[in-house]
């Protein structure tokens, strides 16, 4: 039996009290929806770099470009920098072709950042061949 209810004649302000204490413990508990994704850091990427998993290496493109360069994935942040002159700080993403091993994936982008290139994070749609 809750407090509320045991008053025999609760008056008004009684009558308040346990109204706001009901409308107070409904906001607690947790929440059972998962958090929404982070939105994107930016509306598009700078440079979109595709893993081929098939072939181990990299297509490296600026994002208005139809067409890009083959590079090994070790190649990727100096090709970015020094080829595609494309400034530290810039957004990248990854995609893949094939089934990319999760280690070289993660090689990559650990290179990418750790050169100031910042993941361009967010949902969006993986690449297909």
């Amino acid at each position: 039996m809750s407090i509320c209810a045991s008053a025999a004649k609760p008056g008004i302000r009684a009558r308040a009290a346990c109204g706001l204490l009901a409308v107070w413990m409904a906001g607690c508990g947790s929440s059972t929806s998962n958090p929404p994704a982070a939105p994107p850091i930016a509306a598009r990427p700078d440079v979109i770099v595709t893993l081929n998993g098939g072939r181990h290496d990299c297509l490296v493109a600026l994002y208005n470009e139809a067409l890009g360069s083959t590079v090994p994935c070790d190649d990727v942040v100096r090709f970015v920098r020094d080829e595609l002159r494309v400034a530290s700080g810039s957004v990248y993403d990854i995609r893949t072709i094939a089934t990319a091993d999760p280690a070289e994936m993660n090689q990559v982008a650990g290179s990418l950042n750790g050169a100031g290139y910042r993941f361009i994070g967010g949902p969006h749609a993986p690449s297909t061949p």
